[in-house]
């Protein structure tokens, strides 16, 4: 077992907290689960790293591996491929998108909701650079649905297409930006697609 997590327990006991056999797995449970945490996060900086010095397509696991400082059983404990680690990163910043599609602020306050999208994509530079080298897509990460399919399931046709039409033109602008380097800020960003969705907006209420 881990040696941090059996110097916990040691520790507890040595203090006279007398732990149950149920509490001492518990300590371990959790411990271990934040060991591969940190081994998951090893491994991404290690990737980020390597993707900035040479192509993705070049870099092996055992690469990743050795600039993360952890084992190959290490690595296939956490993934399958150096895809999944990117597939990772990539899910996690569309989660943070999508909790924000899920705040009122997307139709009382739609300019302050853009502002904060091309915020997030602007604070998420780095990973999004790896995931655009990669090829990468935005359906790629959500097994070929679109966040809108995912958050607002819906069996009205008219909706659908106005949903998939609205995400996918927001996302070639959230793209272009980026690839133009953002020079425009994120108020600037969010007062143009304010003008272009707002009767879209007006009409998913």
């Amino acid at each position: 077992m881990d040696f941090v997590a059996h110097k916990m327990v040691d520790t507890m006991q040595s203090e006279n907290k007398t732990l149950t056999e149920l509490q001492k797995k518990e300590v371990l449970r959790m411990n271990n689960k934040e060991s591969n945490q940190l081994t998951r996060e090893c491994l991404q900086l290690a990737l980020i790293h390597l993707m900035a010095d040479k192509p993705y397509e070049k870099i092996t696991v055992s690469e990743i591996v050795r600039r993360a400082g952890v084992s190959r059983t290490a690595f296939y404990r956490n993934y399958t491929d150096k895809e999944d680690i990117l597939n990772e990163l990539g899910r996690k910043l569309i989660e943070s998108i999508s909790e924000l599609t899920e705040r009122p602020e997307l139709h009382e306050a739609p300019k302050q909701w853009f502002a904060d999208v091309f915020r997030i994509v602007r604070e998420n530079k780095d990973i999004i650079v790896l995931l655009d080298q990669a090829g990468i897509q935005q359906r790629d990460l959500f097994s070929g649905k679109s966040i809108a399919e995912l958050l607002y399931p819906t069996k009205d046709t008219e909706r659908k297409y106005m949903q998939l039409a609205a995400e996918a033109a927001f996302f070639q602008i959230l793209i272009s930006w980026f690839r133009d380097g953002m020079h425009e800020d994120e108020e600037y960003m969010a007062g143009i697609c304010v003008d272009i969705f707002d009767g879209i907006l007006k009409k998913l209420v």
